[in-house]
């Protein structure tokens, strides 16, 4: 297993420099997105009065940053794979 494992990061360490800077980028504006929803539901449970609009919207914004992520991650893997075929 500890073989597959390393296999994964060689390749990940190969990817041209563009695919790599997407994938930063997308990972921090995932991370800046979760933050936001975390503390649009922390201010609604402990500062605001409780509103479930406002907590339904916060929850989205969360899963949504899941869902970019996870698109990026994918999407820059596919642009590395078509433009650099060896």
């Amino acid at each position: 297993m500890n073989k597959g494992i390393q296999k994964i990061f060689t390749e990940f360490y190969r990817l041209n420099s563009f695919t790599k800077t997407v994938i930063k980028r997308g990972t921090q504006l995932c991370l800046l997105l979760l933050t936001l929803g975390t503390v649009m539901i922390f201010l609604n449970r402990v500062h605001f009065s409780y509103d479930s609009y406002y907590e339904f919207i916060a929850t989205s914004v969360i899963k949504n940053s899941f869902i970019i992520l996870a698109e990026v991650i994918v999407g820059g893997l596919l642009i590395d794979y078509v433009f650099n075929k060896k």
